[in-house]
């Protein structure tokens, strides 16, 4: 088997079901495994070493042929190398896999700075650019707000970026989802000088992918939203 590792921009989490939840951060592609595959990528993750993880998974499943198990291991892995998921060569420095997040009680409103008026628009239009570029530079860019916005956003500010740039959302005739507004909330905070933490992750029951803000380690939702699923982390900027 080529010596394969996981690159530093693959980011998992384990899914509700069992199994894990992988985004890649260059291309900004999701892709789901099983139980099983979640099993062998996690001892994979953990040792570096695909013939230790094949003997895990031997080992869990005693009633398999070792040679059964190996064939099916190396298809998964043929499978993972060809969309870039795994590649060959030495290893990088590996992130910590997400965890699961609480959430910041929405509060009855939210202040509305009359100074502010039109950055929503601005950050709206900034966001939706952004998006167009490919994924990993997207990350990037946002990324690099860390040198001017050194001060973290507060609830308040938080509270007021999100329900701002859904009001201009609703007027826009083109697709405008969690992404999008998510990203906008981040510009918005930016372009005041302050730091709002751009998650990517699911949401459990109904299980989807996701995209919010965070403030201190807790999300921001608007006060209409009743959303009172679990939100798990995959990748925070």
């Amino acid at each position: 088997m080529p010596d394969l590792y996981i690159p530093e921009h693959i980011h998992d989490s384990v899914a509700p079901h069992g199994g894990s939840v992988l985004l890649n951060a260059h291309s900004g592609q999701w892709y789901a495994l099983n139980s099983t595959a979640h099993t062998l990528w996690r001892e994979w993750q953990r040792t570096g070493d695909f013939d230790s993880a094949v003997d895990a998974m031997a080992h869990r499943y005693p009633r398999e042929q070792r040679t059964q198990v190996r064939s099916d291991a190396e298809e998964l892995a043929a499978g993972l190398a060809a969309r870039g998921l795994v590649v060959s060569g030495q290893p990088g420095e590996r992130r910590s896999p997400g965890e699961p997040a609480g959430k910041i009680p929405a509060a009855p409103a939210a202040p509305r700075p009359r100074s502010h008026r039109g950055l929503p628009q601005v950050a709206f239009a900034i966001a939706l650019l952004l998006l167009r570029l490919p994924f990993r530079l997207t990350v990037a860019l946002v990324g690099a707000r860390q040198r001017w916005c050194r001060a973290a956003a507060t609830e308040e500010q938080a509270l007021w970026a999100v329900i701002a740039v859904e009001a201009v959302a609703r007027r826009f005739p083109g697709r405008a989802a969690c992404l999008e507004l998510s990203l906008s909330a981040v510009v918005v905070t930016a372009l005041l000088g302050r730091r709002l933490d751009w998650c990517i992750g699911t949401v459990d029951d109904p299980y989807r992918f996701h995209a919010w803000v965070e403030v201190d380690g807790l999300p921001v939702t608007h006060p209409s939203d009743s959303e009172s699923a679990l939100f798990r982390r995959v990748l925070s900027i």
